[in-house]
């Protein structure tokens, strides 16, 4: 296999071919801002319905980490999340500024995806060339789990984008080496890390980069030092975040988590097929012009994967949201399947006609994953409670002096997802100590209920199934209940149910 060849003045960034089209195409992306573009169409189908569809729980925990009191914050760090921290410290600057409407938590992840989309034009275009570059932007905003984790008020879209980032600051530092190109590299990776340590195994594709681009050791001990300060310095936070590993242990790697996977990770099942086969495509024609390129390509489209499912028995991380920062990989193995074989037609085309081809490749793409973006917007997520509707209802027929009690979800679902779209009011009559000065994302409960329960005349009983209302609640609460209140009225929703329980006036 040939090496590419280092120029002392200008070294050829890694996979880079030496055809006189394919310089002229770099060079051009170089000098015009073809990225905006797709930065936009990001943004726009990003922004999309982003504050129609309702948070749900995890989004909740990123919104209750902006109303704790700074020693509360630290306390709840302390004990679980601390791999988000990054994040949450963001989104608490943010929210300071700009509130904390659904669409204002979300309008980060907006700009993240867009951030990514255009990093991943311009990466496109130096690994390649413009037009692979223009093509994996489009086909990565195709991806309808771009959407979704592209409206959402979590670290994930950011994840996605520094990942690019971080690799295309390290192809420039391949390019003209210098120590603030490295000091980039360096910031984007180490934010990266800090931002979700999963990440981290997009190293190893960098180190494959590296490998190939050079055949001197001068670059390659720049990115070993780089990546060893980085290590030193992301150490502390990811030891203590690896001691908050039983957070994850619900996470499973059975057959049925192997079978969704694909599509949890693309967001549809049919784009899942689609990328991978024009991603398969892609390295063929990688194998044949790029080799150098294919191999760090397919290890940051597979290897994160693999790694966590492999490392299951140590910590739980296979989970297809962890490692969606391998789908810009995927767009640009799609994208040099797709637009190459368009481009070795051109003399069989009329002018203007390979770019129409590819056009319309893409808005195929784009329509097989159509389905998948309306998915992504629905409300509530799929698999969560209306909790937008039962609290609207309870806000319509509310009383001073109402309570409100779940049944069931105190440990986790409910209470977070009813307290923002209800904020303060009703009070939560057995609370003793709210979600976050637990020190974690429950609350605890009183242990006596009735010194709790008081006078209240009416309590809204949030119930997580369609049985029993008072059997997810302790025997002594439950007696308590029955005892003084009876039900005047049961509404239902999208996986709640609301109990009106009115105070009985006799004995």
């Amino acid at each position: 296999m040939s090496q590419p060849v280092r120029s002392d003045r200008h070294p050829t960034a890694p996979g880079r071919a030496p055809a006189a089209s394919a310089r002229r195409a770099g060079a051009l992306v170089s000098r015009t801002p073809v990225a905006l573009p797709v930065s936009l169409v990001a943004f726009a189908v990003a922004a999309l319905g982003s504050g129609g569809r309702e948070i749900w729980f995890d989004e909740s925990v990123s919104w209750l980490t902006t109303t704790l009191p700074w020693p509360e914050l630290r306390h709840l760090l302390g004990n679980m999340d601390l791999t988000h921290a990054l994040y949450y410290l963001a989104l608490r600057g943010w929210t300071a500024l700009a509130g904390d409407s659904t669409l204002a938590l979300r309008f980060p992840s907006v700009v993240g995806t867009a951030v990514a989309a255009g990093a991943l034009t311009l990466l496109g275009a130096k690994l390649y060339d413009g037009t692979v570059g223009v093509t994996a932007g489009l086909l990565f905003v195709a991806i309808p789990s771009v959407s979704r984790y592209g409206q959402e008020a979590r670290s994930y879209a950011w994840v996605v984008a520094l990942t690019v980032l971080a690799t295309l600051a390290l192809v420039g530092a391949l390019d003209r080496p210098s120590w603030p190109r490295w000091v980039r590299y360096g910031g984007c990776l180490l934010a990266l890390t800090c931002l979700h340590a999963v990440a981290a195994t997009v190293l190893a594709a960098h180190a494959l980069l590296v490998g190939s681009a050079f055949r001197r050791g001068g670059a390659r001990r720049a990115w070993a030092l780089t990546v060893l300060v980085v290590a030193v310095a992301a150490a502390p936070l990811l030891y203590a975040a690896s001691r908050q590993a039983d957070q994850v242990s619900w996470i499973t790697r059975d057959q049925a988590a192997l079978a969704r996977f694909p599509r949890e990770l693309f967001g549809s099942l049919p784009v899942a097929v689609t990328f991978v086969g024009t991603g398969l495509l892609g390295a063929a024609v990688l194998w044949r012009r790029r080799r150098a390129l294919l191999r760090p390509l397919l290890v940051w489209a597979v290897a994160p994967a693999v790694c966590c499912y492999l490392s299951h028995p140590l910590v739980h991380l296979f989970l297809a949201r962890f490692v969606l920062f391998t789908l810009p990989a995927w767009a640009l193995l799609a994208a040099v399947g797709i637009a190459v074989p368009v481009a070795a037609l051109r003399r069989a085309l009329p002018a203007g006609g390979p770019a129409a081809v590819l056009g319309a490749a893409v808005l195929a793409v784009a329509g097989v994953g159509l389905p998948g973006q309306v998915e992504a917007r629905r409300s509530p997520v799929p698999g969560e409670a209306d909790y937008r509707a039962a609290a609207a209802l309870i806000d319509r027929r509310y009383e001073p002096g109402d309570g409100i009690a779940y049944s069931g979800w105190r440990g986790w679902s409910a209470p977070l997802p009813m307290a923002y779209q209800l904020r303060t009011t009703p009070r939560d009559v057995f609370l003793a100590v709210p979600p976050g000065r637990s020190g974690g994302f429950w609350a605890i409960d009183c242990v006596d209920p009735a010194p709790c329960l008081g006078d209240v005349r009416r309590i809204w009983l949030v119930v997580g199934g369609a049985g029993d209302p008072y059997e997810g609640i302790p025997p002594a609460r439950a007696e308590l209940l029955r005892r003084e209140f009876a039900v005047t009225g049961t509404d239902r929703f999208v996986g709640v149910v609301v109990v009106l329980l009115a105070r009985r006036s006799g004995p």
